[in-house]
């Protein structure tokens, strides 16, 4: 199995499904996640600042730089987020909000603006929720992670989170899973397959699931 962050020629292979829970990132990302919002409580949009790894970012540049004069010039990182945002639709964008159990829906950006600075590409763009979801009357998770663990979201802590525009009666709550407990509900989960299967994709899946940083926010209702 193979994946890319942006595409060819910038690909690496994967530690395949039945190692998942042995696989190691390659690109790292510092993030910065907003959670867009009105004064009624309404959730609204998610907007992500990424900040790439320098490694990662500096083999960019030696893929984009068109003309050849050692930088990326406002054309060549255009085609940087153009391809970024082709690539990674299909994994979500590497962005999920869910209520409950359920996944919130959320739109597809209509651009991914980037920067290049101090030697690292910063990528920012939004996302659109796509259903009504009143704050106030149901928490929301939101979090940025990769589940084939190709892309490491390094959160530092709930300053990396952002609320923008909803009522000051709005709180998060930052959530950070314990790795080794982690581990263990995992490893739970897949303890009835044989020393000979793989495990099922949707279970590799999960362990990268369990493992993500995730933001809960909630509203009170105006009274």
């Amino acid at each position: 199995m193979k994946k890319s962050l942006i595409g060819l020629p910038v690909v690496v292979a994967v530690t395949c499904a039945a190692t998942a829970a042995l696989a190691h990132p390659h690109v790292f990302v510092e993030p910065h996640v907003e959670i867009v919002g009105d004064a009624a409580g309404l959730f609204t949009a998610i907007r992500n600042v990424w900040r790439m790894d320098e490694l990662f970012s500096s083999s960019v540049v030696v893929d984009f730089d068109k003309n050849a004069n050692g930088a990326l010039d406002p054309e060549e990182l255009d085609a940087v987020g153009e391809t970024v945002r082709q690539s990674i639709a299909e994994w979500g964008f590497y962005t999920f909000a869910e209520i409950g159990s359920r996944d919130v829906k959320l739109g597809a950006p209509d651009k991914i603006h980037t920067l290049f600075e101090d030697g690292q590409l910063i990528f920012f763009f939004e996302l659109p929720v796509t259903e009504p979801i009143n704050l106030t009357k149901q928490p929301v998770k939101v979090a940025n992670f990769d589940e084939s663990f190709f892309v490491a979201f390094d959160f530092k802590g709930a300053e990396d989170f952002q609320l923008i525009d909803l009522p000051g009666g709005c709180a998060k709550t930052i959530h950070v899973p314990d790795e080794d407990e982690a581990a263990k509900a995992w490893m739970n989960t897949i303890a009835g397959i044989g020393p000979d299967e793989e495990v099922p994709q949707d279970q590799a899946n999960a362990y990268a699931d369990i493992l993500a940083t995730r933001l809960e926010v909630s509203c009170k209702a105006a009274s």
